[in-house]
This record gives structure tokens, sequence and C-alpha cells, in this order.
């Protein structure tokens, strides 16, 4: 999660800075699909390190660019953090500080949405989108050619997302998910795509639902019932993301953000703060309902209600310890997005963050709604997962969050300063912080 801290320093917008946040942003989704063609074609060994070093190399590029909007609360605020994470590491030894990366993705491409327009978001969200697509149609029409330019099981073998022992009963070079398996029927057209799921550039399935999501999330906020905003085109082309990819999580997830969009609550700081604590307590009682004393929780069904199950038995299974990430979860937490960040971040930081990121002033109603669609967002993939933190698709999220900041009223102020004068600066009320 992310936290957003409201300060009155100022950001100073370059030309150069408009378009650097839109190359980080698709650097950022399509960098593991060329990393998976060079391990495909065997000139380089590409592992976990491999991967962390180009996602470290574009987060410090961004890091870089708004290195001059980092104020003094932004700076305490991390401290803290960390000052946690040290400590209660010395307790807690399963305490994985990947979260700190998590939470950096959201504050550098927040910030770098800021520092940019509305033009350059559209851009990058066509850009983005043509390039899905048109992978996705290879991958769905010429899946043989597809796999053996990108063998995605070998890629997240060497990464260490999958065993190596462990079966491959599609017996293709796809994600491990990126087939329905027998008994277990698409939810979305199986007699046209058959058992296929799409992953397109992201290399698995879930991931591309996820970007349909986040496109939904963008279309609610900023469409208007006017020539030229209603998104008719980008509304179709989430739907048929999540179609491709065969997300019943995407699916539902817009279905609740389109819910929550036509209700009076959808700018209501409050809402936004309530609907992942809400979510959390609930499966946490749906833990307690379902309690096998003595059996350590595990996924004992891998469909949507047993993973619901899964991360409400563990949540309930916790002690005090975990839940303040003083420590060790008894079971993985990969696979429960809830359980990451409470036992990684602690309820105090976690409950905190959310605080800063649901009540800060929000400076336009587009930003209002984006707000509130991104808690939905988490609230619900939070459930089963954690894959709303991998960069692939975080990034575009948070870029485009920080756009609405800059929209409408607020974008008259945001001029873009040349270079050769720098006297000439234009501003707009900075924030030094970002979400949760």
């Amino acid at each position: 999660m992310t936290a957003g801290i409201m300060s009155a320093g100022r950001i100073q917008v370059r030309g150069g800075g408009l378009q650097a946040g839109k190359y980080l942003v698709l650097a950022g989704a399509v960098f593991n699909l060329a990393l998976c063609f060079v391990s495909t074609r065997h000139w380089l060994h590409i592992g976990n390190a491999q991967i962390a070093m180009v996602e470290i190399a574009i987060m410090a590029a961004g890091f870089y660019l708004i290195r001059h909007q980092v104020d003094r609360n932004a700076l305490w605020i991390m401290a803290v953090t960390f000052g946690f994470l040290v400590g209660a590491k010395l307790v807690n030894p399963a305490l994985s500080f990947k979260i700190v990366h998590d939470v950096g993705i959201m504050y550098i491409f927040f910030v770098l949405g800021r520092m940019t327009t509305e033009r350059v978001a559209w851009s990058t969200i066509w850009i983005l989108t043509a390039l899905v697509l048109a992978v996705g149609m290879v991958e769905l029409i010429f899946t043989d050619m597809y796999a053996s330019l990108f063998n995605i099981w070998d890629y997240y073998v060497q990464k260490g997302v999958i065993s190596s022992d462990t079966v491959n009963y599609s017996n293709t070079n796809l994600f491990l998910s990126g087939n329905r398996g027998a008994g277990a029927g698409r939810t979305f057209f199986q007699s046209i795509f058959g058992p296929h799921r799409v992953s397109s550039l992201f290399l698995e399935p879930d991931s591309l639902g996820n970007f349909s999501a986040v496109l939904f999330a963008w279309c609610l906020s900023v469409s208007r019932n006017q020539p030229g905003r209603r998104c008719v085109l980008l509304y179709g082309l989430a739907v048929l993301c999540f179609i491709l990819a065969d997300s019943r999580f995407a699916s539902g997830c817009c279905m609740l953000m389109l819910l929550m969009r036509i209700s009076p609550f959808c700018r209501v700081p409050l809402v936004a703060f309530l609907c992942p604590v809400i979510v959390a307590t609930g499966l946490t009682v749906l833990g307690s309902l379902h309690e096998l004393p003595g059996v350590l929780p595990a996924i004992i069904k891998d469909d949507l209600s047993g993973r619901l199950i899964f991360s409400g038995r563990l949540l309930d299974y916790w002690n005090i310890g975990q839940w303040f990430g003083l420590a060790p979860s008894q079971v993985y937490t990969s696979d429960t997005g809830y359980a990451y960040v409470l036992n990684n971040l602690g309820a105090i930081l976690t409950l905190f963050y959310l605080g800063v990121f649901a009540f800060h002033r929000s400076r336009t109603p587009e930003s209002a709604i984006m707000k509130t669609m991104i808690s939905v967002y988490f609230a619900t993939s939070l459930c089963i997962g954690a894959s709303v933190f991998t960069i692939k698709t975080a990034a575009l999220l948070w870029f485009l969050y920080g756009v609405t900041e800059v929209m409408g009223p607020a974008r008259q102020s945001v001029r873009p300063v040349r270079a050769a004068r720098p006297a000439a600066r234009a501003v707009l009320p900075h924030v030094a912080g970002a979400a949760v």
C-alpha cells in the first residue's frame, strides 16, 4: 500500500521530464518479455538477480527524476519505516525487505505522474494497450510460435517462482496458470478460446487481468458524458483484456468498481480507507468459520473460494506477533496479499500508510474517484495474492493516479520549463508522498 503526504513544496516540471515517466512505465511493462526472449535464445542466463537488477535500474532512474520532490516529511516516513523493518527483522527473520521495493514503486511513479500531463498519460495508455493486444493476438493465434520465442515456463523456473520439480500438466512453455486445468473450463467463451488464458507481454494471465482492471479504473475516473470524453473504446478494450486472460478476478473487480463509481460514496475518503479494512476483517471471519484445529492453513481447492478460505484461515490462525510483523508466518504468504503486507509491514504501519493515502486532499474530482477505485482494486486483489505490487502493472496504476492530481483546472498551472532558461519555472503544489 502507499502513502502520500501533502506538503507546501513545489514540483518543477521540465520539458524532458514530461515524457520520462511514460518511458519508465513502458519499460516496467515490457522488460520481462525481453528478458524471457533473451533467456529462451540462451544468449544469457536470466535468474532472479538479473531481473531484480533491471527493476532496480528502472526505479533508480525514476527516483533520479523525482529527487528534488522528496521533502522532509517523506524522508521522516522513510526513516521510521526502515527503522521498524530493521528492528522487526531481528525478531522476525522471515520479514522481507521487498515490501520497501513495493512501496517505492508506488511513490516513484505517483510523483512521476504528477510531473506530467493528461496528454502524456493517454499516449502511454494507447501505446501500452496496442502492445498488449498485438502480443496477445500473436499468442492466441500462433501459440506454438509464441511459446517457441518465449519459454515462459523455464523463465519462471529460473526466476524461482515455479519449482523445478513441478509437473507441467499442460505440456506447454506457457505459465503455470496459462491453461485452465481439466474440468475447470474458461469463464468466458470456452468454445472460442479453449482452455488457453492469454498472458501477452506480461507472461502471466493474472497480470493481464490486473492491467484490464487498471484501464477500467482510469476510465471510470476520467470519463464524462461529453463528446470525446466517454472512453467507450478503452472500456471495450479493458473488457477484451480480461476476457482474453479469462480473469475472474478482473471481471469481478471491474463490476465492483463500476458499482462504487455510480454510488454517492465514490469520492468519500473514509470509504477508500474502510474498503481494505472491511474486506480483511471479513476474510478473518470467514477463516474462523472454516477452522481446522491442529492443521496448518493451505490451499485445499485451487479456485476462488479455495483461495479466499485459505487467506481467511491464515489470518485467523495467526497470533498477535504475526499481525504486527514481529513473528514469522507459519505458512507462506505469497498467495494471500493481506498476510504478505501485514506480516512484513505490521498492522500499525499498514494502517498508517492506508490512512495517509485515503485522507490526503485530492486536488481534482478525477483524483478523488481514482483513489476510491484503487482502494477497491487493492481490497479485492489482496484477497488472493500480491500481484498488485508487480512493477508490470503497478507502475502504470500509480503513474495514472499521479496524473489525475494535475487534470482539469490543476493542469493549467503545469507548463513545461525550457532547460535553457532555468529561471522561467512553472510550478504546481507538491505532493511529496505516495500511496499504499
